[in-house]
């Protein structure tokens, strides 16, 4: 499959407030669904360090960050293009470009299902941006692959909204495949001494990068 460059709807700056929470609503179901809250959760379980703060950049409704607080017992903030105009779970979210704007520090930033969003040259951007300001970064996205698509299809899109599963097919289509996103991440690394891992679901349901600077 080559990468779509198609936008999706959630692109729109002008989508008016009530469709942009029901999607992030739907968003948060499909995490649970297909696991992802669970491995974002698992993960930070193993930090090798005490948690203190997690930073989600892109974080949304900040409906994730919630999840965090409440099972981890940790500060969370979030950083995102466009915040919440009503802030259902009292998350402090900056409004912010995380590809170009200073960062607030955390011990963890975690990003998912943001960097399919992103360039090549934006996701280096990004990578290097919150090396200066978190020792380590956990990245979630999909994996674009007929077997996701397939998958999505059949069983996600019809149990929600129409214009929820056309995103969700065109979010496959434009993410990265293993090797690209592999790419992408030791270019933006380069000769910094970062390590990282790569992790892919059998079913390719999702792929995972983890990233400690120190």
């Amino acid at each position: 499959m080559e990468r779509s460059l198609a936008p999706e709807l959630m692109d729109d700056p002008g989508l008016p407030e009530a469709i942009w929470e029901n999607f992030h609503r739907e968003l948060m179901a499909v995490h649970r669904i297909l696991g992802n809250t669970g491995a974002i959760l698992d993960a930070l379980s193993r930090n090798v360090r005490p948690i203190r703060r997690v930073l989600d950049i892109g974080c949304g409704n900040g409906a994730l960050l919630d999840e965090i607080r409440r099972k981890l017992r940790v500060e969370v903030l979030g950083v995102d293009l466009r915040p919440p105009k009503r802030n259902a779970f009292g998350i402090s979210i900056v409004e912010a470009d995380a590809v170009r704007h200073p960062l607030p520090e955390a011990d963890v930033a975690i990003s998912l299902l943001v960097i399919h969003h992103l360039s090549e040259q934006d996701i280096i951007g990004l990578i290097r941006n919150v090396g200066r300001s978190a020792p380590r970064f956990v990245i979630l996205d999909l994996v674009r692959h007929p077997v996701p698509l397939a998958l999505f299809r059949v069983f996600l899109c019809p149990f929600f909204g129409g214009p929820f599963g056309a995103d969700g097919r065109q979010s496959i289509r434009r993410a990265y495949t293993p090797p690209e996103l592999r790419g992408i991440v030791e270019h933006a690394l380069g000769d910094s001494g970062a390590k990282f891992e790569q992790t892919v679901t059998p079913f390719r349901s999702r792929q995972m990068i983890d990233i400690s600077w120190r």
